[in-house]
């Protein structure tokens, strides 16, 4: 997604699969992008920083009448970093290592947008997007990579909103296909274990692209949405997911699919001026795993300047494609790993329940959230025995899909906002989770029965802003603040703490034509994790950087 393309980004805590699906068992990230409310629109936004980091972006609006367009094109290059030059090799520790923390990678994406208004009641619109990503991994004395990676992703969609009398009433029906293929970008001669139907083993040479995997997504969702009078608003939809996955030589027969059907209603009641409860639910038909039943309710109490919530959700996720059948031999972190898909997974459910108490009052908002969530056959990753036949390929460990025994987390989240002064703000948050889970079923194993903490869970994260601003000049500085992040494997990644600061100015502003400008430091204190590579890293920031952009716009607004 193109950052400037980006208008809002709404985030729903907790499990939320009654109203947004089975994936939605933690919660919901929902990123709205931009559409043209110009005549005619133009912006540019050009940024260069440390590492050869370039981002180049353009959009494009304009209406004509009853239809409306929104263009956009996005370029990212960076030229990667390395933060260590140690390197885990057959389980000895080597210097010199040429791996690099981050990649150099280039990567662009092309969207359009149509919405055509056939009147005050009906409108049609019309996405798609195209998408290219080049990772290139370096070559030294004992690692011998043979190939880079690509990617190529491209998404339609095509949807129709219809007003109803009220104009407040509305039905929405929405069609979205999205293909997303990986692949190999071979810069040197391998012979495989794959063996060639006319005999021999499959060779690949410099130049050759071959493909992995190849992921398809159907989607078909009518939704509508009717407010009975002032105190009810109903939501009823119903949905189609068709998947599709396409890997030769990693999915056993080459291909595998699941399709899952849903329906759904939701009731928002206002009882009175202070009390709302909201009731909803999703009845689920999936392919593999029969119907499942998703119930969920929440409670807003308002007294004075508090809102008081309460909310429970059951929640279910079946197993994804890839974690039931791919099997692949990769490396990732250093390690030659191999990673096997489980036919014999069970899908997770979770019991999810949270209270709240938010505070508003003038220039000050705070909110303090307390939840837990017991999750059922969470699936995960796990260490299991290295076959013989593994470990003549010289793999080092091997990673299996399963289902946990138990799961469990709850904390506690702090959020506030306070505008001292008009030039002046603070904000910030903190979150306490602490999330584990059984990761054995073997009474031999010394941690049989043990609640291990969930891989890449962290107990504490802080996140804080100060921004001030004068005319047209702002200074902000961010922080963010995490404790150590745990892991099952690998070691655990360091406790970190990093700070940003951001200088932005408007250099230009008329009736059609805006010139900004952002200029920053990121990572101030240089702070760097120099873990070798093969073991978990708390940060991969390269340390003390410096960035700076210009924006362009110019835009003809309606009259």
């Amino acid at each position: 997604i193109n950052p400037a393309t980006i208008e809002r980004i709404e985030i729903v805590k907790g499990a939320a699969s009654s109203l947004y699906g089975s994936d939605a068992i933690a919660g919901v990230i929902n990123i709205i992008t931009k559409k043209n409310r110009d005549k005619v629109s133009v912006s540019n936004t050009t940024r260069v920083g440390s590492h050869d980091d370039l981002l180049q972006s353009e959009m494009i609006g304009f209406s004509n009448g009853k239809l409306n367009s929104t263009t956009s094109a996005n370029m990212k290059h960076s030229g990667g970093w390395q933060n260590s030059t140690q390197e885990w090799y057959h389980h000895e520790l080597m210097e010199g290592s040429v791996s690099k923390t981050v990649s150099r990678s280039t990567n662009f994406t092309i969207s359009q947008n149509f919405t055509y208004k056939v009147n005050d009641r009906l409108s049609f619109s019309a996405d798609a997007s195209y998408y290219q990503k080049w990772i290139f991994r370096p070559v030294g004395p004992w690692k011998y990579y043979l190939y880079n990676y690509f990617y190529r992703n491209q998404d339609y969609a095509v949807g129709m909103k219809y007003l109803f009398r009220d104009k407040r009433s509305y039905l929405t029906a929405d069609a979205s296909f999205g293909q997303y293929n990986y692949y190999y970008d071979y810069t040197g001669r391998e012979i495989t274990d794959i063996i060639n139907p006319e005999g021999g083993r499959i060779v690949y040479y410099p130049g050759d692209r071959v493909m992995q995997t190849m992921q398809q997504r159907w989607l078909n969702h009518v939704k509508s949405v009717f407010y009975l009078g002032d105190d009810h608003v109903l939501s009823v939809g119903v949905e189609h997911q068709q998947d599709y996955l396409k890997s030769p030589y990693r999915v056993e027969g080459g291909k595998a699919s699941v399709y899952t059907l849903a329906g759904y209603a939701q009731e928002e009641w206002t009882i009175t001026d202070r009390l709302n409860l909201t009731a909803g639910f999703r009845l689920v038909h999936h392919k593999e795993f029969g119907q499942k039943f998703t119930p969920k309710v929440s409670a807003k109490y308002s007294i004075g300047d508090f809102n008081l919530r309460a909310t429970y959700s059951y929640g279910f996720k079946a197993p994804t494609l890839k974690e039931l059948y791919q099997n692949y031999i990769t490396v990732i972190m250093g390690p030659l790993k191999a990673y096997y898909g489980n036919e014999n997974l069970k899908a997770q459910s979770s019991n999810y329940g949270s209270a709240s108490v938010e505070y508003r009052k003038g220039n000050f908002q705070a909110t303090v959230t307390g939840y837990y969530n017991r999750i059922h056959n969470m699936i995960a990753l796990t260490v299991v025995p290295t076959s013989a036949e593994d470990k003549f390929l010289e793999v080092e460990e091997t990673m299996k899909y399963n289902n946990l025994s138990k799961a469990r987390s709850f904390g506690a989240d702090f959020t506030f906002n306070y505008q001292i002064i008009p030039s002046l703000a603070i904000g910030g948050g903190y979150s306490y989770t602490d999330a584990k889970a059984q990761y054995t079923d073997k009474p031999d194993d010394p941690d049989y029965m043990k609640y291990l903490p969930i891989n890449a869970t962290s107990l504490h994260n802080a996140n804080w802003k100060v921004a001030w601003t004068h005319k047209e000049i702002g200074v902000s500085l961010f922080g963010r603040y995490q404790s150590t992040r745990y892991y099952i494997t690998d070691g655990n990644g360091k406790a970190n703490q990093i700070w940003r600061l951001n200088v932005r100015s408007t250099l230009l502003k008329t009736k059609k034509w805006n010139l900004g400008a952002n200029a920053g430091i990121d990572n101030i204190f240089n702070y760097i994790d120099r873990t070798p590579f093969g073991k978990n890293r708390g940060t991969t920031s390269p340390g003390r950087t410096i960035y700076l952009s210009l924006n362009v716009k110019f835009q003809n607004k309606q009259k």
